[in-house]
């Protein structure tokens, strides 16, 4: 398991392994003229090295830290606007899965003919020079990082961070479930995810369940978002008024469902406080050092 901390090695050069295996596998699937699935790929191996960044230091005070996560984040949107135009097809279908009018089922097709793209579609290549570009600069940072001011009491108060930034984002999406609000909580969750992946070493078992929760809220919170997008960019397309409201009016019960759903996991994922959760991590990484 190539994304995961092991306990028994120095923690260090386990942070560099990992940190160089997430960068060196983006800039990997990012060679020649990459697909769907590489693209996808390499925003995945982006999203899990700002994760990790934020367990070595959560607020992202260490200069050379905050510079790589900015790369990071600049690479993975030089690839975003491809991400966006890739969903869209495959929401439109997920929305034509169920029970629907026939007038809607038409819309839907109407709607898909229209936003589908001939041939395989890629993208730019000023993009993919920028996310290389960018990739490239967050390991030349690293390369001069201190990893061995990083020691488990600073992890642990990293994944505290990440825990708490978190739990403030799920209050401001359970008072108002916004689009935008679900959106910002799928941001945290998504590295609390990841963490957790790292981390599951300490404890497999529990702490795998916790992370296959924290993974199944992320992924229904990321099909709310793809209809957040749907809609938005529907509301710019040739397609008849009557249509669009009948797809509007679709996306929208379906972004109803999945709302409650992520926000009842997440009330349980973080149900516990900050640094409460900190010191239990803290006693795993030392229970799992007495185990070997």
């Amino acid at each position: 398991m190539a994304f995961a901390l092991r306990p028994a090695r120095p923690l260090a050069a386990e942070l560099r392994r990992v940190l160089d295996g997430e960068i060196g596998g983006a800039l990997g699937e990012l060679g020649g003229t990459p697909d769907e699935a590489a693209i996808h790929a390499a925003r995945r191996h982006i999203k899990k090295a700002r994760a990790v960044l934020r367990l070595m230091d959560g607020d992202l005070q260490h200069r050379s830290l905050a510079r790589c996560d900015r790369a990071l984040r600049a690479a993975g949107q030089a690839l975003s606007t491809w991400r966006d135009a890739a969903v869209l097809l495959r929401t439109i279908d997920a929305l034509a899965g169920g029970r629907q009018a026939k007038a809607t089922a038409r819309a839907l097709q109407g709607l898909r003919e229209i936003w589908q793209a001939p041939g395989t579609a890629a993208v730019d290549t000023g993009a993919l020079q920028t996310a290389r570009q960018a990739l490239q600069e967050s390991r030349a940072v690293l390369a001069g990082h201190a990893f061995e001011a990083c020691d488990v009491d600073a992890l642990s108060a990293g994944f505290a961070a990440t825990y708490r930034s978190g739990r403030r984002a799920l209050k401001r999406a359970a008072a108002e479930p916004s689009a935008d609000h679900l959106h910002a909580l799928r941001k945290a969750l998504k590295h609390h995810v990841y963490q957790l992946r790292l981390l599951q070493p300490l404890w497999p078992g529990p702490l795998g369940a916790v992370h296959a929760q924290a993974d199944h809220a992320a992924e229904l919170i990321g099909l709310h978002h793809d209809c957040a997008v749907l809609r938005a960019r529907l509301a710019g397309s040739a397609l008849a008024v009557a249509d669009k409201a009948r797809i509007d009016a679709l996306a929208a019960r379906r972004q109803d469902s999945l709302a409650p759903a992520a926000l009842g996991i997440c009330r349980r994922l973080y149900a516990e406080r900050g640094d409460s959760y900190r010191r239990r991590l803290a006693a795993y990484w030392n229970s799992a050092l007495q185990a070997d």
